[in-house]
């Protein structure tokens, strides 16, 4: 285990070259051309949440089983236990995260502290993890991926989310802001929590491989149509949060995985 614990499997994601996906007036131009779009205005948030990765990992996820959620933020993952469809109920869902989020009694329960500190829920293991935006966070994402494969049980699924190598090349906050679009996240170094160098996601698996760990899903975010649809709902609702998921997707900004423990 000692030889996983090591700096130099840190290596970073190469900024992709060229393609228009983080290009700043090809991302400006799209923000402001008009957007065709095909789905229903009022099935379009279920539908795209129902479709997202990260929903079709909980949603698909054994009969009964423990979910800790890593880096809970507000505890968005306590709603989709319930919306959209299927509801599952039948999940028991606990949180971990520095602070107490906003639906954080709606988990079954939770603890905070710093990761850096106090690693949490020392006396129990989980049938699933699932972590979203939280690896960029932290000093040694292979350590922790050390510490969840300690913590899952047998057959064990993880799910990791956290930025794309696009995300280091595309529009910054500031000229967003310009183009009158304030208030998204834009690039990754905007955030000044966000490690340098960022996750490399052959790294993590290789990782989750030695561990004992089988790949069943890996790459980017990428659900093309929901590009335009999110940006047109954005505007007609004035939803911001569906600008940002509009934003990341044209940009290619999120990757993740998905794997299950042998």
């Amino acid at each position: 285990m000692d030889e996983l614990v090591n700096q130099d499997l840190i290596a970073p994601d190469k900024a992709p070259q060229g393609g228009s996906e983080s290009d700043p007036l090809a991302v400006k131009a799209w923000l402001a051309h008009s957007a065709t779009t095909v789905l229903p205005r009022g099935e379009l948030l279920e539908t795209f949440h129902g479709q997202h990765p990260r929903t079709l990992f909980v949603k698909s996820l054994k009969a009964r089983s423990s979910v800790l959620d890593v880096g809970a933020g507000d505890g968005a993952l306590s709603i989709f236990r319930r919306w959209p469809r299927p509801a599952r109920q039948d999940l028991k869902i606990y949180a971990y995260s520095l602070e107490k989020g906003q639906n954080f009694d709606d988990y079954d329960g939770y603890e905070l502290s710093d990761w850096n500190v106090q690693k949490p829920f020392a006396d129990r293991t989980f049938d699933a993890i699932f972590c979203s935006h939280f690896v960029e966070h932290i000093a040694d994402p292979v350590a922790f991926i050390t510490w969840m494969a300690s913590k899952l049980s047998e057959n064990g699924r993880v799910y990791i989310e956290w930025p794309s190598a696009y995300a280091l090349t595309s529009p910054s906050n500031q000229l967003l802001a310009e183009w009158g679009f304030s208030g998204l996240t834009g690039n990754y170094f905007d955030d000044d929590t966000h490690r340098d160098p960022l996750p490399d996601r052959g790294v993590l698996e290789a990782t989750l491989r030695k561990l004992g760990f089988d790949i069943n899903a890996s790459g980017i975010v990428s659900m093309p149509l929901f590009e335009d649809e999110l940006l047109a709902y954005s505007r007609h609702a004035g939803d911001r949060v569906a600008l940002q998921f509009a934003y990341w997707l044209k940009t290619r900004w999120c990757q993740y995985l998905v794997a299950t423990l042998g």
